[in-house]
């Protein structure tokens, strides 16, 4: 299951939400998770494959997020990243586009990150890139432009840009390789 699927499925809880952190603990190899709301889950981070913290009006929410067995024929909906990053323009260590064309925030920001990273790291191949944390002040429903700028790693192991949002600076988005 990608991050981008299940950060965007899980809008409706974190949407009105500030302080949003998702993080992706473990690959998921399935279509269906178990989602566990609990005021702790962020105390028992290690028992989820992913979390998802918010905060609304002085009160911490935590999702924690357990794989469940695959559904017998799982559905898989890849996203045109292409067409996201086509029309992007990159510099040394940035990336911006001005038209998001309706794609959601984290498949936009997931899509531009990727190929910013094989423009300043060249990983160990075969491999990829993996979306492994998030972190917002808030979502935004809509955008009008977006830029990501590398800003610090410890080898491919984790990778940090930050990400602004119509001029604004909303937060940062983690990435580790995952050599084949």
């Amino acid at each position: 299951m990608h991050g981008t699927t299940l950060f965007d499925a899980l809008r409706p809880w974190y949407e009105n939400g500030t302080h949003i952190q998702f993080k992706l603990a473990r690959l998921m190899k399935t279509d269906r998770v178990q989602v566990e709301l609990s005021p702790s889950a962020g105390r028992q981070e290690g028992n989820y494959s992913a979390t998802l913290r918010w905060g609304e009006v002085g009160t911490e929410h935590c999702i924690g997020l357990i794989p469940l067995e695959p559904s017998p024929s799982p559905e898989r909906v890849p996203f045109d990243e292409e067409s996201i990053v086509r029309r992007a323009q990159f510099d040394d260590r940035s990336v911006a586009l001005a038209d998001p064309q309706d794609e959601s925030l984290i498949r936009t920001i997931v899509a531009l990150n990727k190929v910013l990273l094989f423009r300043i790291h060249t990983p160990p191949l075969p491999g990829q890139w993996l979306f492994t944390r998030l972190e917002l002040e808030k979502a935004p429903t809509s955008f009008q432009q977006v830029s990501l700028r590398f800003r610090s790693n410890a080898g491919v192991a984790a990778v940090t840009s930050s990400i602004e949002v119509d001029g604004r600076n909303l937060g940062t988005l983690m990435f580790s390789w995952l050599k084949r």
